[in-house]
């Protein structure tokens, strides 16, 4: 009789784990078939964080704004400490937080520097684009950390979409011409080998960076009144981005991790438009303060130090390669320690503007 239990439960067992390992082959088929990420700046991102063998020093944390503005190889090459740049598309704090985790699990880090660019600090949860959870959390392993990601930044309704990719585009199941592009594009050698993803102005340029020779034409632009105002974008609440942001500031301390905030620049005719810029590095710089964690806003940088034109930005909003290996050179020289911070900044933006008008 007991030799007939232990017979069962073993047959019970083995069944139950064939289930999963099926499932678990369904869904990486249907993921495969679905999902067309041949594109993805992301998917390379965390392949490369996973695969590398070096130690990671310095992180850069935040939205596109900062993985298209800081080189982490021009950083490690100006500073000797090993950097990698984790930012996303549209990369909100909570976000950034289980990435920050996931990293200082396998890396003993030393600093980090978190973008805190207005636009991403004022966002209500059941506002947030899931799509930027959503491109990390595809290529994040699976681990406790990820499980967390995933039930706590969604809604029940879902995670479903979250924890299966191909979800999102199974209407497109009954598409034999797409199945077939998402399939031959899966199947080249650049795909299976985590090859730099190349556009037309633009290309993976490896540790996160995605370096663009795009220029900005300031003077195609006629729709300057149409931009959102900065004092609109501070309207939404931010009880939530503050709690993830609270957050990063406390897994810092206990693991004595330098935190320092930053926010790249922008095009200064668009700040002029969205203006006035003020009330937004005011609201940063009193969260730091309060936080008691530096914050360097490189819209208030003299132009002595950091002389960004119409060339160095690829649209109004975010710098091109030019502009981030003159921002990266500028926040190897900062991090040194060896100068006074006050004296490459204005104390506010309208003063700033003051200054280049003179």
């Amino acid at each position: 009789m007991r030799a007939e239990r232990v017979g069962f439960w073993i047959r019970f067992v083995g069944t139950g784990l064939l289930v999963l390992v099926l499932t678990g082959l369904l869904v990486r088929g249907c993921n495969y078939l679905l999902v067309d990420d041949s594109q993805s700046y992301t998917r390379l991102t965390m392949h490369e964080l996973y695969e590398t063998e070096e130690p990671i020093d310095t992180l850069f944390l935040g939205s596109s704004h900062c993985f298209r503005a800081y080189d982490p190889e021009l950083f490690t090459e100006l500073t000797g400490k090993s950097s990698f740049n984790l930012g996303s598309s549209a990369q909100n704090y909570d976000t950034s937080y289980y990435l920050l985790r996931e990293v200082a699990r396998d890396h003993d880090l030393k600093t980090v520097y978190l973008d805190m660019h207005y636009k991403f600090l004022f966002v209500d949860k059941a506002e947030r684009d899931l799509v930027q959870a959503n491109i990390i959390s595809d290529y994040m392993r699976p681990s406790l950390n990820k499980l967390e990601f995933l039930t706590r930044t969604s809604e029940m309704k879902q995670l479903t979409n979250r924890i299966l990719p191909f979800r999102r585009e199974w209407q497109r199941l009954g598409e034999p011409s797409y199945l077939c592009q998402v399939w031959e594009k899966k199947r080249t050698k650049a795909y299976r080998n985590y090859e730099p993803v190349i556009l037309e102005q633009e290309y993976y340029a490896g540790r996160g960076f995605v370096y663009s020779t795009e220029e900005l034409d300031a003077e195609a632009i006629t729709w300057w009144e149409n931009f959102t105002p900065v004092e609109e974008d501070m309207n939404s609440q931010v009880t939530y981005t503050l709690s993830y942001i609270e957050r990063i500031v406390e897994l810092c301390r206990e693991e004595n991790i330098r935190l320092i905030f930053v926010t790249a620049p922008s095009f200064d005719r668009y700040l002029e438009a969205v203006g006035p810029y003020d009330p937004a590095y005011e609201y940063i710089r009193e969260l730091a303060e309060s936080y008691q964690v530096p914050y360097l806003d490189f819209n208030l940088c003299k132009k002595e130090h950091l002389d960004l034109r119409e060339d160095s930005f690829l649209d109004v909003d975010h710098l091109n390669g030019k502009g981030a290996e003159q921002l990266t050179g500028l926040l190897a020289e900062l991090d040194s320690g060896q100068v006074d911070v006050d004296e490459y900044f204005n104390p506010c933006y309208d003063e700033k503007s003051l200054e280049e008008e003179i």
